[in-house]
């Protein structure tokens, strides 16, 4: 059985995660007596037993608890039953971790250890700390991230996923788990006479429908969509239908959660709907190594999880997955028509569902997605083809910095490009990066023709379009990062495009209209009023994840105009 490392929320630069509990001080850090003095004024002190439970697994909005003398015990219970002390918090320590910063069920267990006496914040009252205390926010926030790393890392609080690892529905709740920061760990049945015992143990040894993912000692769910897992392990929330937002932001890539991080800042009531996990696009970037402040490089999924807890720790709420499917664009405050039927409203909307790559039409194609063809470059993606020889398609920045990341796990990477070469088409240093590369091969003028295989791909075919010479290559595992098909159809019509669907803003719109005072329309305004779009799903955006962040902190302005100017 293996546990995984994925997560958005990384240690900081320079931190080997496995070594997340030796760095006690800043995991579970001891508080000054100024510091306890001051927390105590925004919350209730109160005596407890031992014994006394203060939070099970599974609840929501559990409380934030300072210990000012005994002790707290922190625990969880294996799938199989097991139970297991994590750690004991002693006086002037404090319990919890990431889910303090919303509404998700908590994964661990908390209960008094011996008699003593803690201070008790409910969340309001904690978030109101964070706020006022700075010195306190910073030692409380790092702990919290490291929190949840360590039990990542060593595989505690966790859900079992069991199921053959090549198959696509076990990559695929893997990648719903990991993009999500959920503890999981995996097994793969046909992993010998220990994986067996180990399935037997939880009554999984029948035939069943994989992938299984259990989630308690007695219960599990077989093959779930996205949704019934959220549900089942509560990383779903419910929404308010009486709410009326501010700002409803749709996609939770760098360009959504820079709004949601700047609006909820500034005070404005933020909602942030994502269909699957924060990222985006970028999400699936193994390494970004041009974005301004990471020196030594940052994942995309890293970069989105860091995000995420930022716009969390000031009010967003961020709410997975729902995905939208409509925008009721006749009136304001406008209607958000959700998957399930769930509606909500908001005075303004940032789009920012920005755009995926482009599905190759190839006959065969959808048989193989997720059986060996792959959108995404992450360390689950690179455990399936450790020494093995793989091919990358296409010539961007993304394509370049997947073969660099795969090129550390396979024996080759063969990359694909339909183009003369990459000068056009790539950052400089990613060039160098290939160029430099003993087991990266670059074909120019070639594109992929054919695919081979039962259940899962097993050969590749491809050929140079100037030649026509073709090759075919026993390859299992293909990477697609062929350009940039936008995420509007969900707009029906509501906001005006260009002829491949991205969203058109500004002086780009046709037919703008003026504010009463007399200003034109924002730049990132689009052809309805109080409706913006951001990121790669603006027509004419640049397809980098620093612009994306850029427009994201720049149309909260825009959106505080719209609404001083619908007020007045």
């Amino acid at each position: 059985m293996s546990t995984s490392s994925g997560i958005g929320i990384p240690a900081e630069s320079g931190t080997d995660a496995s070594d997340l509990y030796r760095r006690m001080a800043q995991t579970f850090p001891r508080l000054t007596d100024e510091q306890v003095a001051r927390i105590r004024n925004y919350g209730q002190v109160e005596d407890l037993r031992a014994g006394t439970a203060l939070f099970r697994r599974g609840n929501r909005s559990a409380d934030f608890f300072l210990v000012l003398e005994g002790n707290i015990e922190i625990y969880h219970e294996a799938p199989d039953g097991t139970c297991q002390v994590i750690t004991v918090h002693g006086p002037h320590q404090f319990t919890g971790e990431l889910d303090l910063f919303n509404d998700r069920k908590t994964l661990l267990n908390g209960r008094m250890g011996e008699d003593g006496q803690v201070v008790r914040l409910h969340r309001p009252q904690f978030r109101r700390l964070l706020a006022a205390e700075p010195d306190i926010c910073e030692t409380v926030m790092r702990a919290l991230i490291l929190r949840r790393l360590g039990l990542i890392q060593h595989g505690q609080a966790t859900v079992l996923v069991a199921g053959p690892l090549t198959t696509a529905d076990t990559l695929r709740v893997l990648h719903f788990l990991e993009s999500n920061g959920y503890p999981v760990a995996t097994i793969d049945p046909a992993g010998g006479p220990a994986a067996r015992e180990l399935l037997s143990r939880y009554g999984l040894d029948g035939r069943r429908t994989w992938p299984v993912v259990v989630y308690r000692p007695d219960r599990f769910l077989e093959n779930p969509t996205n949704r019934e897992l959220a549900q089942h392990l509560g990383l779903a929330e419910a929404l308010d239908p009486t709410a009326v937002y501010d700002l409803a932001v749709v996609g939770a890539g760098p360009a959504g959660l820079a709004a949601a991080v700047y609006a909820a800042s500034e005070g404005l009531h933020t909602v942030v709907l994502e269909a699957e996990a924060p990222g985006g696009q970028a999400g699936t970037s193994s390494m970004i190594e041009n974005y301004l402040g990471f020196p030594i490089g940052v994942s995309g999924q890293a970069l989105a999880g860091r995000a995420q807890v930022q716009a969390q720790k000031f009010g967003a709420r961020i709410v997975l997955p729902r995905l939208v499917v409509g925008l009721d664009c006749g009136r304001q405050p406008y209607t958000i028509t959700l998957e399930d039927g769930d509606r909500l409203r908001a005075r303004t909307v940032v789009v920012a569902t920005g755009a995926r790559y482009r599905r190759l039409d190839l006959s065969g194609l959808a048989r193989f997605e997720g059986n060996g063809i792959h959108y995404a470059a992450t360390l689950m993606e690179a455990g399936l083809c450790e020494s093995e020889e793989v091919a990358v398609v296409g010539g961007a920045n993304s394509a370049g910095q997947a073969a660099v990341f795969l090129s550390r796990h396979a024996r080759l990477v063969q990359m694909l490009i339909r183009g003369p070469g990459l000068s056009e088409t790539m950052s400089r240093y990613l060039q160098d990066r290939i160029e430099a590369s003993g087991n990266i091969l670059v074909h120019p003028y070639t594109e992929l023709t054919g695919f081979e295989g039962d259940e899962h791909l097993t050969r590749v075919r491809w050929t140079n379009n100037q030649t026509g010479a073709m090759e075919n290559r026993s390859i299992a595992n293909v990477f697609l990062m062929l350009g940039a098909s936008p995420n509007t159809e969900w707009l029906q019509g509501c906001l005006e495009t260009d002829h491949r669907g991205f969203v058109r803003v500004g002086a780009d719109v046709t037919n703008r209209r003026m504010y009463a005072d007399g200003a034109q329309p924002a730049g990132l305004e689009t052809s309805l009023p109080g409706v913006f779009a951001v990121g790669d799903v603006r027509a004419g955006s640049v397809k980098r994840v620093a612009s994306a962040v850029g427009e994201g902190s720049v149309v909260v302005s825009d959106v505080h105009h719209f609404l001083t100017a619908d007020s007045s």
